[in-house]
């Protein structure tokens, strides 16, 4: 006795024929949601908002323009006025907050507003600054 076909032969047998029909990838839109939203704060109002890059940056608050800040700012307390104060130094100097998973080397952002001075002027190519 011969032995049947195995299934993977009645398959092409079934394409050859025009028995089997194939399926299409389905289109999927290349836009598959919202813009990326990234930190921008007001240093006027002291608050912090996700809006999108592409969008103009205004503060929702006072209406005055919001700076991008990164994708890995965290707002201090609106009553700390001396960590906005640091935050509101660092971002004029150009330095931004971006996820430092690459740069585990790089030197950390001072903690207190009396070092960023000394910061800023030490690290003039810190990898976090764009502009000088």
């Amino acid at each position: 006795m011969s032995q049947p076909p195995s299934k993977s032969e009645r398959m092409e047998i079934r394409k050859a024929i025009g028995n089997r029909s194939i399926p299409r990838p389905s289109n999927t839109p290349t836009h598959r949601g919202p813009d990326y939203l990234t930190a921008h704060a007001c240093f006027d109002c002291r608050k912090s908002w996700k809006l999108s890059e592409d969008s103009a940056a205004i503060c929702p608050e006072c209406g005055k323009s919001a700076h991008f800040m990164g994708r890995a700012f965290k707002a201090p307390k609106k009553t700390d006025k001396e960590q906005w104060k640091k935050v509101e130094r660092l971002w004029t100097a150009g330095f931004r907050f971006f996820p430092n998973t690459g740069w585990r080397d790089v030197v950390p952002y001072p903690e207190r507003l009396r070092e960023v001075s000394d910061f800023i002027r030490q690290n003039p190519k810190h990898p976090f600054r764009v502009q000088s």
